[in-house]
């Protein structure tokens, strides 16, 4: 046991210490944000959104960095390995060790050690009451279970399911204790002026869908991303094994069906119905699953141990158990940095927010007034969020404030959410846009294309408007052509698919159902002298044959046959595209931290992965220059 968790932790902090971003986008940064500055603002600690027994837990780590908490996230995240095979354990199932690798393994609790959000913590106070009512300790289980609210809200969908554990044993007299740490905590908020139900401020359980909603059953389809396909195999394996023995002697498995398999049934579910009726807010994330891995572990260590002993029956051989048994734990290790990129690094969307921190600072403008929508832009900046010249704007109302000079740091998600309209505030003549930063690669949100921008508050002029335009469409920037083809007068070197039809009379170049790439292209840019970070422009004309398939679209940096940079991104058609319809598509793609130098070759091209048909004309790839 010991090996393992020595192996683990390196494994996980070498990634960390390679890793230069995080998972878990804006939340995970707002949620360290308001564990850095606690002892600054202590009204953080009881903040209802940033859960306040995270944030208590959280402050003294986030003191030291954003690195720090992730740190405390990995921590905990092998605590609760070792508590999942403490439990499985007590269980009295074989190869209890089987539960430590498989929770530390699976793939969204892994990527989650690395991010600020309270899943995983989360994780481990679940599966430590689990271990304490298991070994009777009834006082201190339903004290720590107590917590799970106010870690994450949701904590109050197990609540339930832990009550029953207690009516069952008959220890009915300890059920009040569920709600201790609610209930201490609402008295303290109390004591400092909030209302008695302060930690339910801003719930709207049948809140409207604003972030979306989708089929019951999507997190059903998704779960071999996030949890693994081994993983699952061995995770249902174990479930249907576990009740057979259940039907078979239910005294014996009551313990481990309340305990572990109701907190995981229930959870999934209630927040598949959340996303289905899209109520609570629930915006269909993955890395809400990483709350109940321990309990997955748990489950999937019996799969996997009967699926090695299967071995041994159809063969009469130990070799070919322990073999069976090698084979599955190579896989659950394999399968995290088989579908996931490590080490970690900014998304694309954080990398909008990162660069307008650097243009703000590199231009001085940090010691101006800063309205905001989102509050991750002070991470990179390293400053306070809540200090005198940072101001949060909550609603459109608020931009009323805004004096000449003040700057408004404005982004497409957080906007939308508090009802700020960008063309109003762009059109408006009082708001003077400096730049508009995009993401790595194209991103939308709430069905917009997603992007950062910097504006001033400036006098009503008549020229604004038309100068905003010119930033906003990029007409502002210079651009150098890397690659032209329009198929009539130009064309690649591979013309076999290059045509013409009845309906189209100028040639184009035809995508068949073919999984390879396509019109690829390697230039250099030393004798072009682009700005930085290097911004290409895609742009082509597109006739999507097939309704139900987008193409994918890639971008290497390439130096000495070493890889420098690439990313692989699907190419979102316009919402009002059909199969009898060409439609114009460009985007923007920034590649950062790439020194041009003369063995530099960028390489780009589509990818057909799925198979569809698309035909592509006036197809250019241009880099922005100084």
């Amino acid at each position: 046991m010991y090996a393992l968790i020595a192996v683990i932790l390196f494994i996980d902090m070498a990634i960390l210490v390679l890793s230069n971003g995080y998972s878990g986008g804006s939340y995970s940064v707002m949620h360290y944000q308001f564990a850095r500055w606690a002892f600054t603002n202590p009204e953080n600690l009881l903040n209802s959104w940033a859960n306040p027994f995270f944030t208590l837990l959280a402050a003294p780590f986030a003191l030291l960095g954003f690195k720090s908490l992730q740190l405390m996230n990995i921590i905990l995240g092998i605590l609760s390995g070792y508590f999942a095979y403490r439990v499985a354990k007590e269980l009295k199932m074989k190869s209890p060790l089987l539960a430590l690798v498989i929770c530390s393994f699976t793939p969204v609790f892994m990527m989650t050690f690395y991010g600020g959000t309270t899943e995983i913590m989360f994780a481990f106070v679940a599966i430590l009451g689990t271990f304490l009512l298991i070994k009777n300790k009834f006082f201190a289980g339903a004290i720590v279970i107590s917590l799970l609210p106010l870690i994450r809200l949701d904590g109050l969908i197990l609540l339930p399911v832990y009550a029953i554990y207690f009516i069952r044993w008959r220890k009915i007299k300890f059920l009040p204790l569920l709600l201790s740490a609610t209930v201490f905590y609402s008295l303290i908020g109390m004591l400092f002026g909030k209302e008695i139900f302060w930690l339910f401020d801003g719930v709207k359980i049948w809140s409207d869908s604003i972030f979306g909603h989708g089929p019951f059953y999507q997190y059903i389809l998704r779960s071999p991303g996030f949890f693994g396909i081994p993983n699952e195999i061995f995770f249902v394996t174990g479930l249907v094994a576990g009740l057979w023995l259940y039907i078979r002697e239910r005294n014996e498995y009551s313990q481990e069906f309340v305990l572990v398999v109701l907190p995981f049934v229930i959870y999934f579910l209630a927040h598949s119905f959340a996303w289905w009726q899209g109520i609570g807010n629930s915006q269909g994330l993955s890395r809400y699953m990483a709350a109940i891995v321990p309990f997955m572990a748990v489950m999937a260590t019996r799969g996997l141990y009967l699926f090695a002993k299967m071995f041994f029956i159809i063969f009469k051989s130990e070799a070919v158990r322990i073999g069976a048994l090698i084979l599955g734990f190579a896989s659950i290790i394999h399968i995290p940095f088989a579908i996931q990129n490590y080490p970690v690094s900014l998304s694309s969307t954080d990398w909008a927010l990162s660069d307008a921190a650097e243009y703000i600072k590199a231009n001085s403008l940090d010691t101006k007034k800063i309205y905001y929508t989102d509050p991750a832009v002070f991470y990179f900046l390293n400053k306070n969020p809540k200090c005198n010249s940072c101001i949060e704007v909550k609603n459109a109302e608020q931009l009323k404030l805004m004096q000449n000079s003040d700057l408004l740091v404005f982004d497409v998600t957080f906007a939308t959410l508090k009802g700020i309209n960008f063309d109003s505030v762009l059109y408006s003549s009082r708001y003077k846009l400096i730049q508009v930063f995009k993401p790595e690669t194209p991103a939308q949100t709430f069905g917009k294309p997603y992007f950062v921008a910097l504006l001033e508050r400036s006098d009503i002029d008549s020229l604004t408007m038309l100068e905003n335009q010119k930033i906003i469409s990029g007409a502002n920037k210079s651009y150098a052509t890397l690659v032209k083809y329009d198929f009539d007068s130009s064309t690649p070197t591979d013309t076999i698919t290059v045509s013409t039809s009845k309906i189209n009379r100028t040639a184009y170049f035809r995508i068949p159902k073919r999984n390879r790439n396509y019109l690829v292209s390697e230039t250099k840019l030393d004798t072009i002298n682009p700005i930085q970070p290097i911004t290409l422009k895609v742009s082509y004309r597109q006739f999507r044959k097939t309704s139900d398939e987008n193409l994918r679209y890639f971008v290497e940096a390439v130096s000495n046959e070493s890889t420098l940079y690439k990313r692989v991104f699907e190419v979102d058609t316009p919402a009002q595209a059909n199969p009898d319809e060409w439609h114009d598509i460009s985007f923007i793609l920034i590649l950062h931290n790439i020194e041009v130098t003369p063995e530099l070759v960028i390489r780009t091209g589509f990818w057909n992965k799925r198979k569809g048909e698309f035909l592509i004309d006036d197809y250019k790839v241009e880099v922005a220059v100084k």
